[in-house]
C-alpha cells in the first residue's frame, strides 16, 4: 500500500530490495502541506493543547513494561498500575497529555489496548494516546476516542484529538506496523510523531552529523507518506537521537550528545516548518541525582531547541524500561520550573515598585510592606519538592530526601484525585464497544 502511494508520486522503487528513493521535488512539494501548528482536543475541550511556534505541550511517560515506587518496589506493570498513573496524569496540571505510562501485562495482549484505552478515557479527560501496533488496534482506540468525544469516526477525523509515536527501525527502515501507523493516523487526520530510534555508533555512523542526517531523512520520508495519504495531515519532527555508550552498548539518554542532537533537530524542524517533538530522557535506574540532572539536561535542551511537545515529560527512569511514581512527581517539579522560567516578566511602573523602594529607603527591608503582605503566597514560584529548610528544621521534619518527599506527594495526589465527569451514555457506549471487541477476539496477534 505504501509503495503504491510512492509510485503514484513518482518515487523510484526497487522491488528487489524494497528500497524507495524520493526526489527533492517530491519532498519539497509535500512539505508545503504540513501544518506548522496543531491543536489536539480531547473529550473535554477545556483541555485542548496547542503546539507549534512558541507553544508547547507535555505528555507523560510512555511504554515501560515495569513500574516502581519506594513503597511497593519494582514490578511488572498491571492494569491497576496503569490506572494509578492515569489518575496522577489527571491530577498534575503540568501534564497535559497521556503517554502509555506502563504496559498492563496482566491483560492478554489481544485485549490489552481495549482495557487500557477504557481506563484512559474514563479516568481522565486529557489528550489520549494511540499506540501504532497494528491496524486493528489503531482502529479500535480511534473508535473509542471518537465515542468519548460523542462523535462518529468520520467527525473525529475532522478535528485532531489524539497522537501516536512512529519509531523508525534505523537505519533507513520503516517496519510494517509503523508504516501502517503513519498511513492510518494520517487517513483519520490525527498527528504522528515521526521519531527515528537513532543511536550514533550503533544504528548510524559514530558522528553526530551523520546521525542527524539520517534522522532528518527518515522523518522526511514518513512526512511525505503521511501527506500522500492525506494532504495536511499533522506530523511532528521527532528527535530522540543520542549516542550509544561505547562501554555498555546502551543508549546514552540525557547526556551531552543527546542535547546536541536535540538542538540540531530544533533547527531542522524550523527549516521545514514542522512542529518539533523532544523528550525528557534519563539513563539512571532510580530517581537519584543523576536522573535529576539528566532530565534537567533533556528539558532545558528541548526548550532551547524550540520543542513543541515534550514526550515522556514525567516518570521515565531506567532508560525507559520502568516508570517511577517518585520520578513522576520530581519531573513535575522540573517541567513546571522551566515553564515558569519562560513566563514573561512585565516591566511597568507598578512592577518596578519605585514608590515602594522610596518608601523603604536605604538599609530597610520589604517583609512588611503592603505589596509583600498582599502577595506573599503568589509573588514567586512555589516549589513542589525543593526545600529551603535549615538542616535542623529538615531533620525535625523527618530528614527525607527528595525522592522520599515525592512518595508522600504522589500518595496524597491519589487520595485527592477526582474522576472527571463523563456522560453515563458515553461510558455505557465505551463499555459496550469493549465488550463487543472482546467477543470478536480483540486484535489479532501480529
Amino acid at each position: 500500500e505504501a509503495q503504491d502511494h510512492f509510485a503514484r508520486a513518482g518515487a523510484k522503487i526497487d522491488i528487489s530490495n524494497d528500497r524507495i528513493r524520493l526526489g527533492r521535488d517530491i519532498v519539497e512539494a509535500k512539505l508545503k502541506t504540513v501544518p506548522s501548528r496543531v491543536t489536539l482536543t480531547p473529550r473535554n475541550p477545556a483541555r485542548a493543547v496547542i503546539m507549534g511556534g512558541d507553544q508547547w505541550g507535555t505528555a507523560a511517560v510512555l511504554g515501560p513494561p515495569n513500574c516502581t515506587d519506594l513503597i511497593r518496589g519494582r514490578r511488572s506493570g498491571s492494569l491497576a498500575d496503569f490506572g494509578e498513573f492515569m489518575r496522577l496524569t489527571q491530577f498534575f496540571n503540568v501534564v497535559q497529555m497521556h503517554g502509555w505510562p506502563v504496559e498492563p501485562l496482566d491483560i492478554e495482549v489481544r485485549y490489552r489496548h481495549l482495557e487500557a484505552a477504557l481506563a484512559m478515557l474514563t479516568l481522565t479527560d486529557k489528550v489520549p494516546y494511540v499506540f501504532s501496533q497494528s491496524r486493528q488496534r489503531i482502529a479500535d482506540v480511534l473508535e473509542m476516542c471518537a465515542i468519548a468525544r460523542g462523535e462518529t469516526l468520520e467527525e473525529f477525523g475532522q478535528r485532531p484529538g489524539v497522537f501516536s509515536i512512529i519509531n523508525t527501525n534505523t537505519p533507513l527502515q520503516y517496519d510494517v506496523p509503523m508504516t501502517i501507523g503513519v498511513m492510518d493516523m494520517a487517513r483519520h487526520g490525527q498527528p504522528t510523531l515521526l521519531t527515528p530510534f537513532v543511536m550514533a555508533g550503533a544504528s548510524t555512523p559514530a558522528t553526530i552529523a551523520s546521525a542527524m542526517a539520517i534522522t532528518t531523512a527518515e522523518i522526511l520520508f514518513g512526512t511525505v507518506l503521511a501527506q500522500l495519504v492525506r494532504p495536511g495531515a499533522p506530523v511532528f519532527f521527532g528527535v530522540a537521537s543520542k549516542n550509544v555508550d561505547m562501554k555498555t552498548g546502551s543508549p546514552a539518554y540525557g547526556m551531552a550528545e543527546m542535547m546536541r542532537c536535540t538542538l540540531i533537530g530544533g533547527q531542522m524542524a524550523r527549516r521545514y516548518g514542522m512542529p518539533m517533538r523532544s523528550s525528557n530522557f534519563s539513563a539512571s535506574n532510580i530517581p537519584d541525582f543523576a536522573s535529576g540532572y539528566e532530565s534537567s539536561n533533556s528539558v532545558s535542551s528541548a526548550l532551547c531547541a524550540g520543542a513543541n511537545l515534550l514526550m515522556h515529560a514525567v516518570g521515565w527512569v531506567e532508560s525507559g524500561l520502568c516508570a517511577s511514581y517518585e520520578k513522576f512527581v520530581l519531573d513535575c517539579e522540573i517541567v513546571q520550573s522551566f515553564a515558569h522560567i519562560q513566563e514573561r516578566t512585565p516591566i511597568t511602573r507598578d512592577s518596578l515598585a519605585i514608590e515602594e523602594i522610596e518608601q523603604v529607603g536605604p538599609g530597610g527591608h520589604f517583609f512588611g510592606t503592603e505589596r509583600t503582605i498582599a502577595t506573599f503566597e503568589t509573588a514567586f514560584y512555589q516549589p513542589l519538592i525543593s526545600s529551603t529548610q535549615s538542616y535542623g528544621a529538615w531533620m525535625e521534619a523527618g530528614g527525607k530526601n527528595s525522592a522520599e518527599r515525592a512518595t508522600g506527594i504522589w500518595q496524597e495526589a491519589l487520595r485527592s484525585y477526582q474522576q472527571p465527569a463523563l456522560d453515563a451514555g458515553i461510558v455505557e457506549a465505551l463499555r459496550e464497544f469493549v465488550a463487543k471487541r472482546h467477543a470478536a477476539g480483540g486484535a489479532p496477534l501480529d
